[in-house]
């Protein structure tokens, strides 16, 4: 196969139906039927000579030559939509203010941030700092990060996701890191609270309804409590998000396997302020996030 004979809408037909393996919904994602999408694979694999999907339990499934055509089409239109991008530099120039909490910002959102400029250098960055659970936002935000789903009446408001809450220390408080400690052994150390979360919700869905809390630090906010994990003062209950960072760099470990759901009032959302003629730098940051919250939830 060359240029000349590149069959760019098989290809796109077929990223599409790799995306989702399932033909249906990549017929509705190209607002075609089912069967076109069916006829331009068909193709597509006369013309390479291989077969791309297999079915498997009633269920599609790429074969190893589709995984590899995958991986190259999905980078090349990639690139693609990236070069549209730079088309007019103007777009990508100016500034960009972004709003997220203190402890989302020290343990995962700075490096997206950072990654983000780096990519983007003609942008201006300006990072301000919003609470847990803020209900009203400023309004020379243009997007931010939020814990707690905030007011908003024509914003757009969008769901990120809602990590999971396990408890957490430093390594040298306990000496072992395969997330082994049973709960009631996790009583006989200091607690750290924050504003938050709930000790005895976590205690609770693993079967102790009246946990001793007398050893206990209560902090004003979650970045503390982690911070005085790391120091090795005690066990903390945090989220992915806030430990991400940490635990992939060895600062802390996870004392328990098991795990909660955040409440509902405590789940992470993106909010972007509408604009008549939304920017392309809050659209590509917007989507830079999202990406980065499935890549890590």
């Amino acid at each position: 196969m060359d240029r000349r004979t590149l069959p760019l809408s098989a290809l796109r037909a077929f990223e599409s139906a790799a995306n989702h393996l399932h033909l249906g919904l990549a017929g509705k994602e190209m607002g075609v039927t089912h069967g076109a999408i069916s006829h331009h694979i068909r193709a597509l694999e006369e013309q390479l000579g291989v077969k791309l999907f297999i079915r498997a339990h009633n269920k599609l499934a790429l074969t190893s030559s589709g995984r590899t055509l995958h991986d190259a089409v999905k980078r090349g239109f990639d690139q693609i939509v990236e070069g549209t991008h730079h088309l007019n530099p103007d777009a990508l120039t100016g500034s960009l203010v972004i709003g997220c909490t203190q402890t989302i910002a020290i343990s995962w959102a700075t490096r997206h941030i950072c990654e983000f400029q780096k990519k983007y250098p003609s942008i201006q960055i300006h990072v301000k700092e919003i609470q847990p659970r803020q209900a009203q936002l400023s309004s020379d935000l243009d997007i931010a990060i939020c814990y707690g789903k905030p007011e908003a009446s024509w914003e757009e408001v969008t769901r990120l996701a809602s990590p999971l809450l396990y408890p957490v220390c430093s390594p040298a408080l306990i000496q072992k890191s395969d997330g082994s400690v049973k709960p009631k052994e996790i009583l006989r150390y200091t607690l750290l609270h924050d504003d938050q979360v709930s000790w005895r919700n976590w205690f609770a869905a693993r079967g102790i309804t009246s946990p001793d809390l007398s050893k206990s630090i209560y902090f004003p906010n979650t970045s503390q409590a982690l911070t005085a994990a790391r120091l090795g003062y005690g066990v903390a209950l945090c989220n992915t998000f806030e430990t991400l960072e940490l635990i992939n760099n060895g600062h802390i470990i996870r004392v328990n396997k098991h795990a909660i759901a955040e409440e509902e009032e405590n789940e992470y959302y993106l909010f972007c302020r509408q604009k008549k003629q939304p920017s392309l730098k809050l659209a590509l940051f917007k989507q830079w996030i999202i990406d980065a919250c499935a890549q890590n939830n």
